[in-house]
């Protein structure tokens, strides 16, 4: 044999030795299973971008068609409030406090707590009704992710129902305008919610 196939062969004998002693047995469950690789949340942190820059549009074009404020301005409509779902300061959501178990608990939440919302924001808005659709079922998708990043690293399969502050029957008017007010509050705010929430989602992988 020349020395040149020689020194291949005792190099490939040697990695398969070295293949042959790396433990497997961290990837085998109990029952003797591959266990499958863990999901990450890779996708989150461009999902709630474009999920916040869909619902900032469908606002400004609400407030346009139908409220005439097409400069921004909000006129009259900011005194409404409903006390819909917001990051606190308590969630732990910003650079200097973030704290990555208790901002996801609280988007997560949020997220949740919004998805009627959306719902019946959805069934108000014709013109922009495809984007609507893509915005509310992206946003449950995002919770869905991040409650897979919760129960793998935490082993949290579930935030817990709480009480909407405002529930849906809540919103329902029987006039065109209170109907489109309640829609642009839950825009306005469901906005501010993935403002916060999308910086919040690029901390985890700093």
């Amino acid at each position: 044999m020349r020395p040149a196939a020689q020194t291949f062969c005792l190099l490939f004998l040697a990695m398969c030795g070295r293949v042959a002693a790396f433990p497997v047995t961290e990837l085998v469950d109990a029952a003797g299973r591959l266990q499958p690789p863990a999901l990450g949340c890779a996708t989150c942190a461009p999902l709630a971008l474009q999920i916040r820059s869909t619902t900032a549009a469908l606002r400004d074009a609400q407030l346009c068609e139908f409220f005439s404020f097409c400069d921004g301005d909000q006129g009259s409509l900011i005194t409404y409030d409903f006390n819909l779902p917001q990051i606190r300061a308590q969630d732990r959501c910003t650079r200097i406090s973030f704290h990555k178990e208790t901002c996801l608990r609280a988007i997560a939440t949020g997220l949740q707590k919004y998805h009627p919302l959306l719902l019946s924001a959805e069934t108000s808005i014709v013109s922009s009704n495809d984007q609507m659709i893509w915005m509310r079922s992206s946003s449950w998708r995002l919770s869905e992710l991040i409650m897979h990043q919760l129960n793998v690293e935490f082993g949290i399969s579930d935030v817990g129902e709480s009480e909407l502050e405002v529930s849906v029957s809540d919103l329902v008017s029987k006039t065109d305008w209170n109907r489109q007010v309640n829609v642009h509050v839950i825009l306005r705010d469901f906005t501010r919610f993935m403002e916060k929430a999308s910086r919040a989602v690029r901390f985890m992988r700093q």
